[in-house]
């Protein structure tokens, strides 16, 4: 039998959970690719960033991974994408004093899944002033500087003062998660009644939280983040990031110790560099109904790398993990099936938990959504990661990390929006 080499780029929920599920199958050589050396479900950055929980428990070496599951792991930055010689570039090793060669993978069939980036829409101060969680770096960072301002806040008896641009997932759930964090530093956290030593502020461009969300799940997340005592201001144009405030076209500002910028998601700036690829206005590699580029059928694209618009549709799919998860699922089969069916996403809905002040949300049953709160959207949301460890753990390991997540003591309520 002749061996297909499938390469996959990017290690994120999408290309992970495929490569686990292709790398056993007979015929197959896959080799996964990833500039850092560890997998870790994004989702749940803002959890690292606040403190809430460590990455420890949520943070998997790929060379592990692919010992485990049974595929190649090469870790290194994607420079390029030769199609006529159907090779894969990536850059030297970075490696202080040492020298070293572009290398180069051959393929058969490749899959870019390479992620995306917080959009700055050029606006001025967004890249030296704001904080933009796109990786576990940027958690990490941010959680010191939040915690030094925690700790100055106390000291002083004045509150630090942190904004977030963007009331879409990131911005939701890291308002709610700092909030939460902040009870650690109260002098005496057990008396409901402490000085607040954090100022929340969430901006949003559109008129709206949440813009495109349903009413019914808007209004209930709005609900909560007012029981939070998070200030929400909409319809807020930024035009400046300062050091030290946040400005908006309406002549208002914001005093910031420390500003978030979470206002969408766009590809990543390699994807315009890996080849002649149609790239739409969001930076993505424009796909065809079976995932494939548009210039060449050996060229596969999921997740937030890809721009999929589904027929009859006025928009592509957003970038979001449950997209990435079903896109994936779709070519572990289509690979092996060249007579496979179009792409079709099913929407599961969407889940919001807030902290203390509880989890709500829309799930998909059949053609209708039905609202929920409570326990039971609390537990639809947790079965989303535990679908992703399970895949890419299998289910005995699958198991065992999702036992040491439950118990960590270090776990805080969850805020999760998945979409």
């Amino acid at each position: 039998m002749a061996t297909t080499r499938i390469v996959i780029l990017g290690g994120g929920a999408g290309g992970l959970e495929l490569a686990s599920a292709l790398a056993h199958r007979p015929g197959l050589d896959v080799t996964l690719v990833d500039r850092v050396g560890a997998h870790i479900w994004k989702p749940r950055l803002h959890e690292f960033a606040a403190g809430t929980v460590t990455s420890t428990l949520s943070e998997i070496s790929f060379y592990m991974l692919a010992r485990m599951r049974g595929f190649r792991f090469e870790q290194g930055s994607v420079t390029g994408i030769d199609r006529a010689a159907r090779e894969v570039r990536l850059a030297p090793p970075d490696v202080p004093g040492a020298a070293g060669s572009e290398r180069r993978i051959g393929y058969d069939t490749c899959v870019v899944a390479l992620g995306g980036i917080t959009a700055d829409f050029g606006i001025p101060g967004v890249r030296e002033h704001a904080v933009r969680l796109d990786a576990k770096l940027d958690a990490d960072g941010f959680r010191d500087r939040f915690v030094a301002l925690l700790i100055n806040a106390r000291q002083t008896r004045v509150p630090a003062h942190v904004v977030i641009v963007g009331s879409g997932a990131t911005g939701t759930e890291l308002a709610a998660h700092l909030r939460l964090a902040e009870t650690a530093f109260f002098d005496r956290p057990e008396t409901a009644d402490q000085p607040r030593l954090l100022d929340l502020t969430l901006l949003e461009a559109a008129p709206e939280v949440m813009p495109g969300a349903d009413e019914e799940l808007r209004a209930g997340v709005v609900r909560r983040l007012a029981e939070l005592d998070v200030t929400v201001v909409t319809s807020a144009r930024i035009t400046a990031v300062e050091p030290d405030a946040v400005r908006a076209a309406s002549g208002e500002s914001w005093r910031a110790d420390v500003t978030v910028w979470a206002a969408g998601l766009v590809g990543l700036p390699v994807l315009a560099t890996l080849g002649d690829f149609a790239i739409d206005r969001k930076g993505r590699i424009v796909v065809d109904a079976f995932l494939r580029s548009t210039v060449d059928p050996t060229v596969y694209v999921l997740g937030d790398a890809a721009s999929l618009t589904p027929e009859g549709a006025p928009q592509p799919l957003p970038p979001t993990a449950q997209i990435a998860s079903q896109e994936a699922a779709y070519l572990a089969r289509s690979l092996a099936d060249r007579a496979a069916k179009p792409f079709r996403f099913k929407d599961k809905g969407k889940l919001v938990s807030l902290g203390g002040a509880g989890t709500v949300g829309l799930v998909g049953i059949s053609r209708n959504d039905f609202f929920v709160d409570g326990q039971f959207a609390k537990a639809a949301y947790h079965a989303l990661q535990r679908r992703h460890q399970w895949q890419v753990l299998g289910a005995l390991r699958g198991s065992v990390a999702i036992l040491a997540d439950v118990i960590s003591p270090t776990r805080g309520p969850a805020l999760k929006l998945h979409g």
